[in-house]
């Protein structure tokens, strides 16, 4: 819930945008597109994410920024920072924009925006991070490949039509392609970038949290982007009620293939059977013993229990009194289901053995005999 609404706080400010611009039916529409955008829908439809507290503060920024009130675009833009390391990279395009436009006085207060941004995606990945995790290290470096070879593939998988073909699409046409003709759609380059540079796949997809914030921007730079054309002769009234047309019926065409359309089926208002069997093992496991489950069911238990995923990662050295498995619907890290079966094996073989099984659930308790398998 604070997810769903930390997500609609962002289309406020772009609303009162699209309204003072457009008036009030044409602003509906495009604040009305940008709740039911499919990253939006999709960010919804994840686990709760950190990234969901960037979306009001991001909105405010461009929304500033559009309007030309650079000091206010800064303000909303530094505390970014302190929701994911990542997001020093997005505060460091918005300044660099602040501090390219021309604006006098606030040119020096853009670049310095841009130092603090990239000094504290150094000071998280080197320094903070690194000291909170279980081996000392940043460990998502990992995914970002040598810098050539990144570049290479991500040209690659564009041309040859991959996930990240699919998103990039999917992110312009939102907007009905309008957002191209805006500056502030380069704030994006930064996520879009690491993204798209990575080996993880699942980064590539319009699926999951990671395209939220990018839904911000992109809207933003959609009223952006009309505006200029409006106040540079290029767009007359007609013009303006095309665009919206436009993005409205690419927002409601999209809907049947959204979470959103679960709504209306029975099906949607039903509790998982998976999700009420979790809820009934948890409480049957005492809360001073700890658990390892698998990645789609650990939200299950974390309110309760001290609880790892299984299988354990190397940097795990924990001996699990518990160990729940999803053996119906497998979550795919950090192993496919024959890596779930290997572990499992493991585990068997290892003084652990089986409960019982509840929809899909396996349940393994440790054996007081066993000796520790961390």
């Amino acid at each position: 819930m604070a997810q769903a609404l930390l997500s609609a706080a962002a289309g406020i400010p772009l609303a009162r945008w699209a309204v003072r611009e457009f008036g009030a039916l044409i602003g509906v529409v495009v604040a009305s597109a940008y709740e039911l955008s499919w990253g939006v829908q999709a960010a919804l439809n994840f686990d709760f994410h950190e990234i969901a507290f960037a979306m009001p503060l991001l909105a405010m920024s461009l929304v500033s920024l559009g309007t030309r009130r650079f000091f206010p675009a800064l303000a909303w833009a530094l505390p970014l920072v302190f929701v994911k390391e990542d997001m020093g990279l997005t505060v460091a395009a918005i300044g660099l924009l602040v501090a390219l436009w021309p604006a006098g006085r606030t040119r020096l207060y853009g670049f310095l925006t841009a130092l603090w941004g990239l000094g504290w995606v150094l000071l998280a990945v080197e320094g903070i991070i690194p000291l909170m995790s279980a081996d000392d290290s940043y460990c998502q470096g990992s995914k970002l490949p040598p810098l050539g070879s990144d570049i290479a593939d991500t040209a690659h998988g564009l041309v040859d039509g991959d996930s990240r073909a699919a998103t990039a699409f999917l992110l312009l046409a939102v907007s009905g392609f309008a957002a191209i003709r805006s500056p502030l759609l380069l704030v994006a380059l930064p996520t879009v970038a690491w993204r798209f540079l990575s080996d993880n796949s699942n980064f590539w997809k319009p699926i999951f949290h990671y395209n939220a914030i990018l839904m911000v921007i992109v809207f933003a730079a959609l009223i952006d982007a009309v505006v200029r054309s409006r106040r540079h002769g290029q767009l007359i009234e007609r013009g303006v009620r095309v665009m919206a047309v436009a993005v409205a019926v690419f927002a409601v065409v999209a809907l049947p293939f959204l979470p959103l359309a679960r709504l209306p089926s029975a099906d949607g208002w039903r509790v998982d059977p998976q999700t009420a069997a979790a809820r009934v093992i948890s409480d049957s496991i005492p809360r001073d013993e700890r658990i390892a489950a698998s990645n789609n069911l650990v939200p299950q238990f974390v309110a309760t229990h001290d609880v790892s995923v299984f299988p354990q990662r190397p940097t795990d050295t924990t001996t699990p009194d518990w160990i729940v498995v999803n053996r119906s619907d497998p979550a795919g890290w950090p192993t496919d289901e024959e890596g779930d079966s290997k572990a499992l094996y493991v585990a068997l073989s290892s003084g652990y053995e089986v409960l019982y099984e509840a929809n899909g659930i396996e349940v393994l308790q440790r054996t007081p005999l066993s000796t520790d398998v961390g």
